[in-house]
């Protein structure tokens, strides 16, 4: 699994952040603001990427996430 966010306003006010499964296929989506979309990434990697033994575990939780900006949005 990993975590899509795709800036939907050219003034990146509002993205749709993704939780995809291995092939890309969407499990669930939000649109949300600027503000929300750091809390709904951080509760989704809390949820869905946050190992069991994650004290032991050094893992770097942001490299399941990958954002997609405006321009690369509008020309997909």
């Amino acid at each position: 699994m990993k975590i899509l966010v795709k800036q939907i306003k050219e003034d990146n006010s509002e993205s749709i952040v993704y939780l995809v499964d291995q092939n890309g296929n969407p499990l669930k989506a939000e649109i949300v603001n600027k503000e929300e979309k750091g809390l709904l990434i951080n509760e989704l990697l809390s949820e869905y990427f946050t190992p069991d033994d994650w004290v032991n575990n050094k893992e770097e939780l942001q490299s399941n996430v990958t954002e997609m900006s405006y321009q690369d949005y509008i020309n997909q």
